[in-house]
């Protein structure tokens, strides 16, 4: 869905968040509910399909880990981010684990969500490249696609800002299936993906020798975080606190027992390919475990991370100016560091 008519479907769900609070299963969770010293329910939401990202529930589930924290934790896939932030929103899910662009796009909107914590604190916008493009300033004169209305069109207008090359003398194409097809066959210089996904693996299958341009080296950008929904969090504090450190420590024994880890990813998504669940599970935590998380602990953020992601993509016309403090809090993070 192109990001003029996502945010269109974000305008309109701000009018109908408050009737789906009433009814979804997600957002009507009390202490009522669970038994007495018994784990408090929460329903999480991935942003699509099985991919690596799914890899730390999976392990966190089985090492009871969430269990350990008092958490009854079920999840499901979502429709892409810019459709699952409304769904968490309206309380269809407890929290999500979305991208940064959406989430940011809906709090602009008014929709009542707080980031609670961050899986990456990188970017995955990435620029594959013919070979014998190898910095920034060789792509002028040559042919780039990129989805121009989307979170990849805003990184690269402040790419261009950033690296300083004449964004005039670069032949910007919106990208699409056939567009990646032309990249494919030499046709077109470069293509903006994002990252850590099963095409994007494919693409480097088809042509191992292209360059990889991360624009997280230019323009810091937050990649995936976690998203709580505000009256699932004003009940539950305590289950949001303890999701956010549930999931880091989840994160980090799928790193000190990576093959395991993987195995069991490979064991719940047999629709996949395991080739691209490797690619993406070593993406994903290139991810979790670098940027901010490298020296502060997984599952950390810092204000101000939040606030570069929003001015690229206020810069870019694609969210509204709203106050961090209205819908970001470090008041979930976890206690003690857990470093990768």
């Amino acid at each position: 869905m192109p990001l003029r008519a996502r945010r269109a479907w974000l305008t309109a769900a701000v009018g109908v968040v408050t009737a789906l609070l009433a009814t979804a299963c997600g957002g009507s969770s009390s202490s009522a509910d669970v038994p007495a010293g018994g784990p408090t329910p929460l329903k999480m939401a991935f942003e699509w399909t099985c991919s690596g990202d799914w890899s730390v529930v999976y392990s966190g589930l089985e090492q009871k880990i969430f269990e350990k924290h008092g958490l009854a934790l079920t999840y499901d896939r979502g429709q892409g981010g810019s459709d699952t932030v409304p769904m968490v929103a309206a309380g269809e899910f407890d929290v999500g684990l979305l991208g940064a662009a959406p989430t940011i796009i809906g709090a602009g909107q008014g929709l009542p969500i707080t980031i609670v914590g961050a899986a990456a604190t990188s970017g995955p916008v990435t620029i594959l490249a013919s070979p014998d493009i190898k910095q920034p300033a060789d792509l002028e004169g040559r042919s780039l696609a990129v989805q121009t209305d989307q979170f990849e069109g805003a990184m690269w207008e402040a790419y261009v800002k950033a690296t300083g090359i004449d964004g005039s003398k670069v032949e910007v194409l919106p990208a699409d299936d056939a567009t990646t097809a032309e990249f494919l066959a030499g046709k077109i210089d470069a293509l903006v993906v994002f990252y850590p996904t099963a095409s994007t693996q494919a693409v480097l299958a088809a042509r191992p020798d292209l360059t990889i341009l991360p624009m997280q080296d230019h323009v810091p950008a937050y990649g995936h975080l976690m998203v709580a929904n505000n009256r699932y969090l004003a009940e539950h504090p305590d289950a949001v606190r303890g999701f956010v450190t549930a999931w880091s420590e989840s994160a980090k024994w799928v790193v000190d027992h990576w093959d395991q880890a993987y195995q069991l990813l490979v064991s719940k998504c047999p629709e996949v390919d395991p080739a691209a669940l490797k690619f993406s599970m070593e993406a994903y935590f290139d991810g979790y475990t670098g940027g901010y998380a490298k020296e502060h602990g997984i599952g950390t953020f810092e204000i101000a991370g939040i606030e570069k992601t929003q001015e690229v993509l206020e810069s870019a016309g694609l969210a509204k100016d709203r106050p961090t403090a209205e819908f970001v809090s470090l008041d979930y993070l976890p206690s003690q560091p857990i470093m990768p």
